[in-house]
């Protein structure tokens, strides 16, 4: 059995691919088409509307004895997660470039990047060499350059263009003519092809000698190798990553899949199976969530699953029941006796298992865990209709449960609900499946900056509340002192009452009332911080003194005396590092130093980027993630951690005061 995950750029034809190869194995019926949403590995609407993987699509194949479990990765950036989770479970990956590109797009270095830190075997294959401007010579050059010198053409295609017909295998010497089944045929090696192939025969011969000392020896000696002792020695080196044999192909029509499949079956199969007798030990890389219910896909580990198995999660010690194991395609679910050892497979109903968790006998050990990318964009989420919070609150809850890269926050400061994930479309998709899945509508919008107050100087203020109504009255007075202190420090209360101008009981209302005032805030609604009160003096009424007037008199005094004391605006700031390739960083040090960025230093990072540390305001920070995948046309990425509150700059904060000032004037026109 093989589990491989094909990865690439989006649109470079990874689930066409996984779909010609289920048709070429008789998997499927019918070749799917994901323009006409009929591909079996994007079936969920939110694939078909968009024309895009979304979230891996598992289906498993027989080929020649054995089972080949295909994992389609999303090529979009944003869906990196499922990525991640498919490769935590495969055996070996295949990686597409478009011929039709003629370089190598972002979605490969990446997918190219993964495999090469889990030293994961590899095959390209090279699509759509079928279509316009297909270059196999150029693609070649270019996956070679900037992916490794280890790339070495298993094949050369036979006519480019609208002329693709077939591909030279150049182990065998054999032409093969491709068919819209999958298959092929045998024919005549055609003559135009002969100085090409000799070359590039060459090349691949080379490149498997030096991968194996004995063969090296012989070939140097002038003798070369057979082509069983080449085809043996390519296989060890593939799995060992040690060569990544390329293949041509136009998946669109099946074109190159048998082809495919038998090369995925001779230099990515292990001779050895993993042991499936004893207990079953499971890793849950995928979860789908509605509100019926769950699917939980898992790779067994170890040992072998069968009907009604009972098993624990180390993580917490809860049990589940598997009353059955599935076999996943697409959507399709089918039921099986029995899932070995290496096989992926699928449960229904788990009730305490999340992704990335283990299953097996109880004090089973805790298998290492998919590490997920941190978010890396950011939203408030809102109900669309008045009462629909719960709704939305419990959607999202399964959401996040079936996406760990998708992240719930209710802001402390600003009381919104925030919707953190790994881009713009990311949480797109997710407000889509919000929808559809749970009937609710919400809309983003950028997050409010939770902004604060604070004062410059000191003040003394006195505020005296009074109201006669016939009854008993309202009476509370007060004076109150103010000053900073220094930042970080917050608010301190200091009660300076000298005998009983004020009693006890009141003077914890004043203090009560400065509290509602300094949250609800003096200059421009945010909340006032690093500031001390002082509540120095008062009197009250024998009668008419309330809870409620002393209360107000703070409230008030505080208020008048925060205007006195040189009020400003303190705004969040955020230490953020940022790492891009070096033929971007003077484009990225632009756009942070249009953000008021200040920028702390440049050091030299991994595969020859470079990291920018800067001190960036958050509210400049919002739209940077978006900013910076242009910008570095998706191989920049950043991280941010709060770092202290400063003042904000005058032309910043006038028109953030006057919005306020001029929604606080509508509102108490409207109630008049």
């Amino acid at each position: 059995m093989l589990n491989v995950a094909i990865l690439g750029h989006s649109h470079d034809g990874k689930t066409t691919l996984a779909e010609a190869l289920l048709f070429a194995a008789g998997a499927i019926p019918r070749l799917g088409n994901t323009d006409q949403g009929t591909a079996t590995l994007d079936y969920e609407p939110e694939e078909q509307h968009r024309h895009i993987s979304i979230q891996v699509g598992v289906a498993t194949l027989p080929w020649e004895g054995r089972r080949i479990t295909l994992l389609d990765t999303p090529g979009f950036q944003d869906f990196e997660g499922e990525v991640l989770g498919a490769l935590a479970v495969a055996d070996a990956a295949v990686v597409t470039a478009s011929a039709a590109a003629g370089q190598v797009s972002v979605g490969t270095e990446a997918a190219w990047s993964h495999l090469t830190r889990r030293h994961l075997p590899r095959l390209l294959v090279m699509t759509k060499l079928d279509k316009e401007h297909a270059d196999f010579g150029a693609t070649l050059s270019a996956l070679q350059g900037r992916l490794s010198p280890r790339v070495v053409a298993l094949e050369v295609p036979i006519g480019q263009e609208h002329d693709f017909v077939g591909a030279v295998d150049l182990l065998s010497g054999r032409a093969l003519h491709f068919d819209d089944r999958g298959g092929h045929q045998e024919q005549a090696l055609p003559a135009e092809l002969e100085a090409e192939v000799a070359g590039r025969r060459q090349e691949l011969v080379e490149a498997i000698c030096e991968s194996d000392d004995a063969l090296l020896e012989q070939y140097l000696d002038g003798q070369e190798p057979s082509p069983e002792a080449l085809l043996e020695a390519l296989r060890r080196a593939t799995l060992e990553a040690r060569i990544a044999p390329l293949l041509v192909a136009a998946p669109a029509r099946a074109l190159g899949a048998r082809r495919i499949l038998e090369v995925l079956a001779s230099c990515l199969c292990r001779d050895e199976e993993p042991p499936s007798a004893g207990p079953p030990q499971l890793l849950v890389f995928k979860t789908v969530a509605d509100p019926f219910g769950k699917v939980s896909y898992f790779r067994v580990m170890e040992g072998s699953l069968r009907a009604d198995a009972h098993l624990a999660n180390p993580r917490d010690g809860q049990e589940e029941r598997i009353a059955r194991p599935l076999r996943p395609k697409g959507k399709t679910l089918e039921p099986v006796d029995e899932l070995r050892a290496g096989e992926i497979g699928a449960a229904t109903k788990l009730v305490h298992t999340g992704t990335g968790d283990t299953l097996g006998s109880k004090g089973c050990a805790q298998l290492p865990t998919i590490q997920f990318p941190p978010t890396s964009y950011t939203m408030a989420i809102r109900p669309r209709s008045k009462g629909d919070e719960d709704k939305i609150h419990q959607g999202l809850l399964h959401l996040v449960e079936e996406d760990p890269t998708l992240r719930l926050e209710q802001d402390p400061d600003t009381k919104e609900t925030l919707l953190h994930g790994l881009g713009d479309v990311h949480l797109d998709v997710a407000l889509e499946r919000l929808r559809r899945k749970y009937q609710v509508e919400a809309v983003l919008a950028t997050p409010q900056v939770p902004y604060r107050e604070s004062i410059r100087g000191s003040a003394r203020q006195q505020h005296r509340y009074k109201k006669q109504s016939g009854g008993a009255g309202l009476y509370g007075d007060c004076t109150l002192e103010i000053e900073p202190v220094p930042r970080g420090e917050g608010f301190v209360f200091e009660d300076r009452i000298v005998g009983g101008a004020i009693p006890q009981p009141f003077r914890l209302s004043v203090e009560k009332g400065v509290r509602q005032a300094l949250e609800q805030g003096v200059l421009a609604g945010f909340p006032v911080a690093d500031v001390k009160v002082r509540l120095v003096d008062g009197s009250t009424h024998p009668v008419d003194g309330k809870d409620i007037a002393f209360q107000l008199a703070g409230a008030m005094a505080l208020r008048e005396a925060v205007e006195q004391a040189g009020p400003y605006l303190l705004e969040p700031v955020m230490d953020v590092e940022v790492v891009v390739p070096q033929d971007h960083m003077g484009d990225v040090i632009g756009h942070l130093n249009a953000r008021r960025a200040r920028i702390g230093g440049m050091a030299p990072a991994e595969d020859g980027l470079e990291t920018v540390a800067a001190q960036v305001p958050l509210a400049e920070m919002y739209r940077f993630p978006i900013e910076l995948r242009a910008t570095t046309q998706g191989k920049g990425r950043y991280s941010m951690t709060f770092s202290h509150y400063e003042e904000v700059p005058a032309p910043v904060a006038q028109p953030i005061v006057e919005a306020h000032r001029a929604a606080m004037h509508s509102k108490e026109m409207a109630a008049s």
